[in-house]
């Protein structure tokens, strides 16, 4: 539930219960004369409310909400607050008419229902309005696979369109149907039982050369996924199979990235953008950016930014740099060997088509080059390139001559995306800048 959506509910849950109160006291036919205990009553009613909110977080719902689970929560909070307030006007000494408190939550009970409702019902809309419908193929046991259907159907928080469903045979996918169902279909996710043993790295291998995620399905009906948290005691809930599927993985990665490019926009690009591009325009005529597409997450292009380091010439986007390479200026060498020129990526990061750490994404005709040869190449682009990524860490940056170094690239980019962590990138980190005080015969 969006953080706006709580303050809406909290503010309109304020007026309501005043109105309310107002309503109660007309309707009770009071004078004048009991403004002070209307006063009272408004403020014993509001200062319960807020106290409650703060203790019992009515407005937190799971993504799995339901009306019979949420009537009856919001309820016993209307229950509670009325021998709360109850209580308050006991203690005070205030003398109210069972009539005129019925009178308010008469009121109240029918219009806070109401106007929960609707909104809740407007929220959810607008969220599934702005999700993309995933074409899912399902992979579980026969007798799972129609309830399992059924059950995430009814939860408009996933907006699915189911392809088929492959039957697994005593745990075991049957990787050939698998295969042949995707080849055949548009196929954007994969849901698969969590019952499955044998060959679930298979299955993850398939999804990362095919780009599709690959998410088991844990049945808690049973008590077979202890390790998962329930909402609302779902009978299933979906589990990444790799870390930068889980959401919140990916939530943590990106805040971290955007607050970091942020940082580093303002304190470091600040003033080296305008230094860095008087130095270039002097070195040699150009542009101070040299602008590519390349390759990004899902394999989309996107135009990533770099300092000019070259001459100006029709080979850039079709020759790599090389050891000499007379096309590199006199400033170009320093930037390279520094690997300042990579710096601009900050604002491909800031626009969320990179982020600091990932693998390195190659020009467009390089993955041409080798994709005929290296089947896991597509697999780099399950996630978003990085400035610096585990291959660059480990040595593996700069020119790519050879087929043994791209395997040896894709072999560490596969290993970061599968084993992810904080940690993961901390330690790049660290590897990277260890790299760049020693220096490399790569960075040319």
């Amino acid at each position: 539930m969006p953080s706006l959506v709580r303050v809406i509910f909290l503010i309109g849950d304020i007026l309501l219960l005043n109105l309310s109160v107002t309503f109660a006291f007309a309707v009770a036919g009071t004078d004048g004369a009991d403004l002070t205990n209307r006063i009272y009553l408004i403020i014993y009613s509001n200062i319960t409310w807020l106290f409650l909110v703060v203790v019992a977080s009515p407005y937190t719902f799971s993504k799995v909400w339901d009306r019979p689970g949420t009537l009856k929560n919001q309820l016993i909070f209307i229950c509670i607050h009325l021998l709360v307030v109850a209580s308050l006007v006991f203690l005070y000494g205030k003398n109210y008419s069972l009539f005129l408190i019925a009178l308010i939550y008469f009121f109240f009970v029918p219009i806070f229902y109401t106007w929960k409702l609707v909104v809740l019902f407007l929220a959810r809309w607008t969220e599934i309005q702005k999700r993309d419908v995933k074409n899912v193929l399902l992979v579980c046991e026969p007798e799972v696979a129609r309830e399992a259907r059924q059950h995430l159907f009814a939860q408009s928080d996933w907006k699915y369109n189911f392809l088929g469903v492959v039957n697994m045979d005593q745990g075991k996918v049957p990787m050939p149907q698998v295969q042949l169902f995707c080849s055949e279909n548009e196929v954007d996710e994969i849901l698969v039982c969590q019952k499955v043993r044998t060959d679930l790295q298979e299955l993850i291998n398939f999804g990362l050369d095919r780009l599709v995620p690959i998410k088991l399905m844990a049945d808690t009906r049973n008590g077979d996924s202890a390790d998962v948290k329930h909402f609302n005691q779902t009978p299933f809930v979906k589990v990444a199979a790799l870390p930068l599927d889980d959401q919140m993985n990916q939530f943590f990665k990106r805040a971290i990235d955007l607050v970091s490019a942020i940082l580093f926009i303002l304190l470091i690009m600040s003033w080296l953008l305008p230094v860095m591009a008087i130095i270039i325009k002097f070195d040699s005529r150009g542009p101070v950016f040299f602008k590519q597409k390349r390759n990004g997450k899902g394999n989309r292009p996107f135009l990533c930014i770099k300092f000019r380091t070259m001459v100006v010439n029709k080979e850039a986007d079709t020759k790599q740099a090389t050891a000499n390479d007379s096309r590199i200026t006199k400033v170009g060498k320093f930037l390279r060997k520094s690997s300042i020129d990579e710096l601009p990526q900050i604002f491909n990061v800031f626009l969320g088509d990179m982020s600091l750490i990932g693998p390195r994404p190659h020009p467009i005709k390089l993955n041409e080059q080798f994709a005929p040869r290296i089947k896991k190449l597509t697999s780099r682009h399950y996630v978003k390139p990085g400035i610096t990524g585990l291959a660059q860490a480990m040595g593996y940056r700069g020119e790519t001559s050879t087929l043994s170094d791209m395997k040896n690239r894709i072999t560490l980019d596969r290993f970061y995306i599968e084993n992810w962590s904080f940690a993961l990138d901390v330690k790049i980190v660290y590897l990277t800048i260890v790299s760049l005080i020693r220096g490399s015969e790569k960075a040319y």
